[in-house]
């Protein structure tokens, strides 16, 4: 509003006087115009839908021209308004003149729209550049603190090796732990039977040390272990399961763990027996 009647007074400045009533019905419309187009872009062009957004903008136009009437040949002649009056009515000519003014305010609209659209897309991208660079750094954490951790580990192992050798044997299974749990980490979605069998022995020993020497507990491995691979800590997961939940102290019922590899069916058989809660489980996994 401020604008319009800057403009009129450059243009015109000897016989311009300042009038609220001739600024606010001269530049309202225009203002309620662009608007509306504001409004119109954001709901159907973002995704775009053209026939909607072309009805839409038709209703506006039509709209705007009748604004325009009332303002500029029903409200203004009441009030002393600065430019020229409002020329006699002719519907063509009316509606030609006001189809080049609407397009300028519908494009001052899409302006604004496809501005704020910019703006909104750069924060975007801003926002999802520092998401991946803060997972970049999380993973890169993730990877040097269990490193870390196993050097550690290593230190402590020599350092404890004079002291206790029990303790000095835990950190190293520990460790060796660890590192087995650092080298699934990788792409390989499989690893050597093997391996997984080694890691199943590591974490009995922690719990045999943990235990005091107590645990009863017999695993047995049949068949050849080469070239033979499977999902990593599929089998540590029941072995763990019976750690926890079994009652693997009893002499009277120990734990029964049987590791068969088939080559003739191709398969791997897990078997386990131990006792809980006063009565006799098997488990059975292939």
């Amino acid at each position: 509003m401020l604008l319009g009647g800057l403009l009129e007074f450059v243009a015109d400045p000897k016989s311009y006087f300042f009038s609220i009533p001739d600024i606010f019905f001269s530049e309202f419309p225009n203002i309620c115009t662009v608007y509306l187009c504001i409004f119109l872009f954001n709901k159907f062009a973002t995704p775009l839908r053209i026939v909607p957004l072309f009805i839409c903008i038709t209703l506006v136009y039509v709209f705007s021209c009748l604004h325009w009437y009332v303002t500029g040949y029903i409200i203004r002649p009441h009030f002393r308004m600065n430019g020229d009056a409002a020329p006699v009515m002719s519907v063509w000519n009316y509606s030609v003149l006001l189809i080049w003014i609407f397009i300028k305010y519908a494009l001052f609209g899409f302006s604004y729209y496809y501005a704020t659209q910019n703006i909104k897309h750069q924060k975007k991208l801003r926002s999802i550049e520092k998401e991946k660079h803060e997972a970049e750094y999380a993973f890169l954490r993730a990877q040097i603190n269990p490193h870390f951790l196993n050097n550690t580990l290593n230190f402590i192992y020599a350092k404890s090796l004079p002291l206790s050798a029990d303790l000095a044997t835990c950190i190293m299974t520990l460790s060796e732990i660890m590192q087995y749990s650092l080298e699934i980490d990788k792409d390989d979605r499989t690893t050597l039977l093997g391996d997984e069998i080694a890691h199943i022995k590591n974490v009995i020993s922690i719990n045999q040390l943990r235990f005091n020497n107590k645990l009863q507990l017999d695993f047995d491995i049949k068949g050849s272990l080469s070239n033979v691979r499977i999902i990593p800590l599929v089998l540590i997961t029941m072995v763990e399961n019976i750690l926890k939940h079994g009652d693997c102290t009893d002499r009277l019922n120990p734990v029964y763990i049987i590791l068969s590899v088939s080559e003739q069916d191709q398969a791997i058989y897990f078997h386990a027996s131990n006792k809980k809660k006063m009565a006799q489980k098997n488990y059975l996994a292939v």
